[in-house]
């Protein structure tokens, strides 16, 4: 199973990925902005795995980066 998440603002565009979905047979779930910045957390968290340390000040840019895309 893979994950895609699109960040949608227009209500008419939501309801048309909304309907493609259906009809493809996908899944589609609405996020609360906990659920983004508990995403946004957790990447900058796995790419500090990979690339070693990552400083405070990315993982906050990350957050606020999710928060402002409300």
């Amino acid at each position: 199973m893979e994950l895609v998440i699109k960040d949608i603002k227009s209500r008419e565009d939501i309801k048309l990925f909304t309907e493609l979905a259906k009809r493809l047979g996908l899944k589609t779930a609405k996020l609360s902005m906990q659920e983004k910045e508990d995403i946004g957390l957790g990447l900058a968290i796995e790419e500090g795995r990979k690339s070693g340390y990552v400083s405070e000040g990315t993982v906050l840019k990350t957050l606020r980066k999710i928060q402002n895309k409300k």
